[in-house]
Order: structure tokens, then sequence, then C-alpha cells
């Protein structure tokens, strides 16, 4: 055993991840029109996974072994009900788990979906990163989440576990799939990236065309408040994290939205708000301000008073800034990324779980995620059920 990796004494060996291979929801409509060498068969395909909702096995087996791939990704393993949400918990083919949430709106459903199983960039106020990144997901794991919510689901919003532009190239494949006209055949309009705004990923965004919504997280007016909030964003200048948001809604001609997160002894300071006055007065955006939701095994921060949202709002829509108040749906299921995976992990039955040192991705690091390298050690953990 490597020095630099530990378990715990009298635990159980780690079950052995299974292999992610392939899909046939991986592939855009191309990509399968090429493998079938007929677009007509792959028009009907399309049809048949993604308008009447076919078994995707079925669907397979009428094409004669000519696709070797997997047909589902996703076992529902829990759901959770709210008054507006359902909250659905999934495994993987390889052992790991994910959320999404379905938000009913009055004419029709938002669904909130996660883009990797993990994060590497830790967010303070986040679940989703507090056992590490494990991996990115592939396109076919994005659109059947969306598949396994049911119809009527008319916009989709990556905000559930993981860093989008993180996984840049399968997101992006995955809205092309969501957009296809002979599929779901998603309005650009309907979809939202969340992120906390790399900016090496947000240049390329600026060039492509498709004209999606943006929302940079952003929670703060300091570089080193920004640091101590998302401890994974400290190597993206704060300044170049707005400015490359900002270009990309010239581009495009759209208003990108920024969400803070108000803190009270945080990021909630007169210097705070004149700091978003001289960011955003005038520009192309809009500030979303949040109240902050308790995490699982995170660290506790006071909830800001009704009196100081109020006068933080006020003062920002004074001085010219385009400012609401956004309402956190799902609390009521702890629908907060990464809430119901991490409980899960908190209940289930006495086990080994890779966990990754701090600031350590276990996809390959491309630069954009927190430093540490991946021949940084592993650390293992002990998960026992809550009695």
């Amino acid at each position: 055993m490597s020095s630099s990796s530990q378990v715990v004494e009298g635990l159980p060996a780690r079950r052995p991840r299974r292999p992610v291979t392939p899909s046939v929801f991986d592939l855009s409509f191309d990509q399968l029109a090429e493998q079938l060498g007929d677009e007509q068969r792959a028009a009907d395909i399309f049809d048949k996974l993604y308008v009447r909702r076919k078994d995707p096995a079925g669907v397979l087996k009428s094409c004669g072994g000519q696709l070797d791939m997997r047909g589902s990704s996703l076992i529902e393993s829990s759901r959770t009900t709210g008054s507006r949400t359902i909250k659905f918990l999934f495994e993987l083919v390889d052992g790991n788990f994910i959320e999404t949430v379905r938000i009913r709106r009055h004419d029709g459903y938002t669904a909130c979906v996660s883009s990797q199983a993990g994060c590497a960039f830790g967010c303070q106020f986040c679940a989703s990163g507090r056992n590490g990144l494990k991996r990115h997901l592939l396109p076919g794991e994005i659109v059947q989440q969306i598949l396994a919510l049911g119809p009527g689901v008319n916009r989709v919003v990556f905000m559930g576990i993981g860093e989008p532009l993180h996984n840049y190239d399968n997101v992006m494949a995955a809205i092309r799939i969501l957009r296809e006209r002979r599929g779901l055949g998603f309005k650009t309009s309907g979809i939202t990236i969340s992120t906390i705004g790399i900016p090496k990923s947000l240049k390329r965004l600026r060039e492509e065309h498709i004209k999606i919504n943006l929302t940079i997280s952003l929670h703060a007016t300091t570089q080193e408040s920004r640091s101590m909030l998302i401890p994974g964003a400290r190597n993206h200048d704060i300044d170049e994290v707005i400015g490359s948001a900002l270009s990309w809604a010239d581009r495009h001609n759209r208003i990108v939205t920024f969400v803070y997160l108000l803190l009270p002894g945080v990021n909630d300071s007169d210097d705070d708000v004149s700091r978003m006055i001289d960011y955003f007065a005038g520009a192309p955006a809009r500030i979303n301000l949040m109240r902050w939701n308790p995490v699982l095994g995170g660290p506790t921060f006071r909830r800001v008073s009704d009196q100081r949202l109020s006068t933080v709002r006020h003062q920002l829509a004074s001085a010219g800034v385009n400012v609401t108040v956004r309402d956190t749906q799902g609390q009521d299921i702890e629908a907060a990324c990464g809430q119901l995976r991490l409980q899960h992990l908190a209940n289930d039955t006495p086990r080994t779980v890779r966990q990754n040192a701090p600031g350590v991705a276990s996809a390959e690091d491309d630069g954009d995620a927190p430093r540490g390298g991946r021949g940084a050690p592993e650390t293992f953990i002990r998960v026992t059920r809550r009695r």
C-alpha cells in the first residue's frame, strides 16, 4: 500500500468502480448518423429516444448490434418532495451519485442538473464539493437527467452538483443534444449555465454561436473575500471574471446575472456595496441577492436580516444597478447543491469512501481546478449510518 494512502482499520475494502462506457445518449445527431451511415435512421432513433421516450434498450436492440453501446446510465436511488420541488438522487453506472431537482413553474418545469460527480472548487456555502471531485459527467449522463424528470421540462439550469465550465466540452455537447430539433428541441433561451466563472472558459463561451443564459456565482467584491468563500477560485482574478462575463454579455447582446450570497460580517459592508456599484452600474448585468442556507457539515454563517437585505437592495437600485432578491426554492427539501448526496453518504451503511485530499481533483487537471497534482495523497474516511 502506498505510504500516501490510509485505510481506517476494520473497514471493508473499497468496492471497485465499474468502468464508464459511452451510451447512445452521448451521441449528437450527426455522430449517430455517421455511425449508422443513414441520416433517416438516426432521425428515427432520436424520435424514439427523445420525443416518444421509448426504452433505450429496445431501441438499441432494434439496431441489430450496429450500436455497441449502453442504454440508460442513471438509476434512481431516492427522491424527496417539497412544495414546488422534487429532488432526485441518481446512481451512475460506476457507483457515483448525482442530484437533479425538478422545480414546478406556472408554465412548465425547470430541471436543475448536475455536470460533475462532486466538485473541485470547495465553495464554503455549498455541499457539492465536500467530498471533492470524483469525475466529469458524460454528455448523455447530463441529458438523461432531464429525460428522467418526465415530460413538461422546458427549462434547464446547470446549477446542480459540479462546476459546468470545468467540464466545458461535455456540457456544451449536452446542450447541443438538448437543442437538436429532431429530439428535445430546447430553445437556447431556456438553458442557463451557472458558474463560478473560469476566465479561460468564459472566453471560449463568448465565441460560441449559442445564446444561452449565463449566471456567475460572485459572492464577493474583493479577491481576498472570494478566495475565502470559493477556495478553488483563488487563482481566478475577480476583475478578469467580471470582465470576461460582461464581455460575453456584450458579444451576445444578453444580460449576465451575478449571484451574491449576502453574508453578514463577510461581504455585506458599505464598501462591498460601493464596489458592486462601481462594477455594475449601467452594465449589462443583473445582481441576484440571496440568503444563505445551512449546509450539512459546512461552516455556519449568519443569515442576513430582512432590513439589511432591503437596505443593500435599495442602495444598489438607487445607483443604477439592476438588482433583485432571489427566492431559494426547495429549502424545505434541502435542495441546495449536493445536500441529498451528502446526506445519502452520511446515512449509508459503514464503508470506506474515497475522498480527495484538499485541493485535489480526480478528474484530469486542466489548469482550471485548484492546484494539487494528480500524485497528491488520497485519504480514506469512514461514513456511518446516523441513528
